[in-house]
């Protein structure tokens, strides 16, 4: 349960579209100031954008409430670079920041996260995990909820009989999406024996990288395939062009011919994340659903349980649970209107009509 910052994002979160440009009005004290780090895998990723919009939007929203300066810096790395995390992570010590809220690569980041700690600095993970680490909690979805879920709705799409599948996951050993893979698995074997998994394919969780290992490494290799898990955005990221904001999206042809032509035939696709260009290719029907994960709360949520904890000695628990959406053809225009608005504070209608 998140308390105060769940109260506190419920009670502000509805007014973000007017006051994410607005800065405090400089009344608070720099030389006081609270200072974060807000460090994600990578600064390649929309999400990850939405997330530091969060904090923000939470930053200057404690600084109002509290009259104490609240300053969250972004450090990120432009690719998928543990190295590189790890070097962010000890730059944020030297220039002892009061906490970090990090998004894990893999579990090398670990013993980076356990260096701040024994600094005194605490350290809140989001995203993606390092669970042996020394970090106060995790504010994620449940991966392998949402793993299950997603042979749900997998299964659902496909009807009765036996049907082949195959996973396009992205760098092997990042904690969140492994977790996603084994609740899929978990679920497949428990419920679904007649699904079988031919292939599990691994990319570098770029367009780049992504769409030609599902192109060329699982659509061509098995072309009589039925049923198709996308464990990240950037596995469908190359079937579409989008503008800089990401909102507005074009998705021809052209793109992932190979995905396409199977998508409009037998193939069912369930993806992970719910940004336009997504939304997009499920309007356009080749997707049948889609599992969102709280990206501003990534940032929101965060920074304001650090807050707390620094201020008032909150405790953290060990995982913090922000829920997901599921998204069906029925929900896309509801969808899409969060991404205008920016404002993804109230639940979808719960009903999927696949």
């Amino acid at each position: 349960m998140l308390g105060c910052a769940l109260v506190r994002h419920l009670s502000v979160l509805a007014l973000a579209t007017v006051a994410v440009g607005c800065a405090s009005d400089g009344s608070a004290p720099e030389s006081d100031a609270m200072k974060l780090a807000f460090i994600p895998k990578t600064s390649n990723n929309l999400v990850f954008k939405i997330g530091n919009d969060g904090a923000q939007y939470a930053a200057r929203a404690l600084t109002s409430e509290s009259g104490r300066a609240v300053k969250v810096e972004y450090l990120a790395t432009p690719t998928l670079d543990p190295v590189g995390e790890e070097e962010l992570i000890r730059r944020a010590v030297a220039e002892k920041k009061d906490a970090l809220l990090v998004s894990c690569i893999d579990e090398s980041i670990t013993e980076a996260i356990d260096e701040a700690a024994a600094a005194g600095i605490p350290v809140i993970t989001y995203d993606s995990d390092c669970p042996t680490s020394a970090r106060l909690g995790f504010y994620s979805m449940s991966s392998e909820a949402t793993g299950a879920k997603a042979a749900d709705l997998l299964a659902l799409a496909l009807g009765s009989g036996p049907k082949t599948l195959a996973i396009l996951s992205g760098r092997a050993g990042s904690d969140n999406l492994d977790r996603r893979v084994a609740g899929f698995m978990d679920r497949l074997t428990a419920e679904y024996p007649e699904l079988t998994l031919a292939t599990t394919v691994h990319c570098g969780e770029t367009a780049e990288t992504c769409g030609p290992a599902l192109e060329n490494e699982i659509i061509a290799q098995y072309p009589e395939l039925d049923g198709l898990l996308v464990v990240g955005l950037w596995g469908l990221a190359a079937a579409c062009n989008c503008s800089e904001s990401g909102l507005s999206c074009i998705c021809d042809d052209g793109q992932m011919p190979n995905w396409k032509t199977a998508a409009r035939g037998k193939l069912k696709t369930v993806a992970f994340d719910s940004l336009p260009f997504e939304l997009t290719l499920m309007q356009q029907g080749y997707v049948s659903a889609l599992i969102g994960q709280k990206y501003f709360g990534w940032g929101y949520d965060t920074v304001s349980l650090m807050h707390d904890h620094l201020t008032q000695g909150t405790e953290v628990s060990g995982f913090i649970d922000s829920g997901f959406d599921v998204v069906c053809p029925n929900h896309v225009d509801e969808m899409n209107q969060k991404w205008q608005a920016a404002d993804f504070h109230t639940p979808l209608s719960p009903d999927c009509e696949l």
